[in-house]
């Protein structure tokens, strides 16, 4: 039996080159990975079609090549209308063999999903247990699909039926390491706001879940609330063999807060240090309950950039967000971690519901006064399976002419939502305005031109200004 997983192009149809790096598709590592390990009679394969480049015709030449069994395709909202794209060609190709597609989108959106790709089964949620059992059933001529957890399917009469209950894995530990073997590892690199060594890079999990709940972030809909953590001599073992096999010191947490636990945090960089790994790394974390204790250690362990999520710059945005963040906090914080030697990186949206042209200056205003080394703005963009599309879609501020790729955050389409008293026009320049000014400022450009030290920092001062460059105004 043959399994080829795919990750769809997105550039190459609309999206925004340059802003999001080569990103390992560590997903549909773990997949394999897994897969392998319950069915080491199964052979796999990894098609990165975003990284290669490749067009869906050449996508679909590349699986003809192993004439699999299985094709699973990963996809979020932004990369829908490709993946549907391509979809139809595999479909035309390969009329006999099942395909499977999950991750966010299909995971928020399963029945609509399933019709709209023609794929065979939609998984939802965390991937790994369903994936395993549909290889056993489709290994063994089982079709009774009812019985796999997390998966959608049609039934004899062709209607959308859910299979049983997704289910979650209580210790992450007992996952393989990610089958990175499959990919060419010499091809990733992070965007240029997150690179902070030279060299290969990779993404590592720590952790799965979110305890927050935000009111944009589609994490919960393949995550839980129930945030679940590998241990530190679990991580240390795939650093080391990340070092050791493909001389990757350079890693990007993906966990959606990897600070939410100081006692764990502090547990992991002992561990790295104990260790002695030559590595540098960027995480995310909530700009509160950050301590010098936990930022020294950070340091110490290899951190040289945090990821903040600050979202706004006007405390009612935020408590529409959901996002329980104080705003004097947030800069106590950020003071700390640049005082601990640390880059800073923040996040910041346009457009939320409740959004006003003040509030959006506010945000630009609260932006500069922060002056972290690195200020993301994106558009505030309603993905499926989150209170914001619920509202948005429910009041009617979804413009009915998008398609899913205008669900993009940062991208030279229109926006996905328009409000009465503020259009999907006016959003977007206030977000162009936020970039300019920003990055524009004298002082900022002086700062940044002084602080370089290393060659990965003049390229990224160039990756940095060609993404500018490509931004239409």
């Amino acid at each position: 039996m043959r399994v080829v997983l795919i990750n769809p192009s997105f550039n190459r149809y609309g999206g925004l080159s340059g802003h999001g790096g080569r990103m390992a598709p560590i997903n549909l590592c773990y997949l394999a990975a897994y897969g392998r390990e319950k069915h080491p009679d199964v052979d796999f394969s990894i098609i990165d079609a975003e990284v290669d480049g490749l067009s869906h015709e050449e996508t679909v030449a590349e699986v003809a090549q192993a004439q699999p069994d299985l094709i699973g395709i990963t996809a979020n909202t932004c990369a829908f209308d490709s993946v549907i794209k391509l979809s139809a060609l595999l479909r035309t190709t390969f009329p006999k063999t099942k395909l499977l597609i999950g991750g966010s989108h299909p995971s928020a959106l399963p029945e609509s999903a399933l019709v709209e790709s023609g794929a065979d089964f939609i998984s939802i949620g965390e991937g790994e247990i369903t994936f395993a059992q549909l290889l056993a059933q489709l290994k063994d001529d089982d079709e009774d699909w009812s019985k796999i957890p997390g998966i959608y399917y049609r039934d004899g009469d062709g209607k959308v039926r859910p299979g049983a209950p997704a289910q979650l894995i209580p210790d992450l530990d007992v996952l393989p390491l990610p089958a990175r073997d499959l990919v060419d590892n010499s091809l990733y690199y992070p965007a240029p706001t997150k690179r902070v060594r030279g060299g290969p890079h990779t993404l590592l999990v720590a952790g799965r879940g979110c305890p927050y709940n935000c009111g944009f972030c589609s994490a919960q809909t393949v995550w839980t609330r129930r945030a679940r953590g590998r241990s530190a001599a679990n991580i240390v073992a795939e650093v080391e063999h990340c070092i050791n096999e493909y001389g990757i010191r350079s890693f990007n947490f993906t966990d959606e807060l990897f600070t939410v636990k100081k006692k764990r945090v502090l547990e992991i960089c002992q561990a790295f240090i104990d260790h002695k790994l030559d590595m540098n790394w960027v995480c995310s974390a909530r700009a509160h309950h950050l301590d010098t204790e936990t930022l020294d250690a950070m340091r110490e362990a290899g951190c040289r950039e945090i990821s903040f999520g600050i979202e706004a710059g006007n405390q009612e945005v935020l408590k529409r967000i959901d996002k329980a963040l104080d705003m004097d906090e947030a800069e106590r914080v950020v003071k700390l971690t640049k005082k601990a030697g640390i880059k800073t990186h923040a996040s910041y949206m346009f457009g939320y519901l409740g959004e006003t042209e003040k509030t959006m200056r506010d945000t630009i205003n609260f932006a500069k006064k922060l002056n972290t080394e690195i200020a993301a703005f994106f558009i505030a963009s309603p993905l499926p399976g989150t209170p914001f599309y619920t509202e948005a879609k429910a009041a009617g501020y979804l413009r009915e002419d998008a398609t899913w790729i205008n669900y993009s955050p940062l991208s030279n389409l229109d926006g996905v939502i328009s409000y009465p008293h503020l259009s999907a026009e006016t959003i977007r320049d206030f977000h162009r305005k936020a970039i300019r000014g920003y990055y524009l400022r004298p002082a900022y450009i002086l700062r940044r031109l002084y602080s370089l030290r290393r060659w990965y920092e003049v390229e990224n001062l160039f990756s940095g200004l060609k993404l500018f460059l490509n931004i239409k105004s």
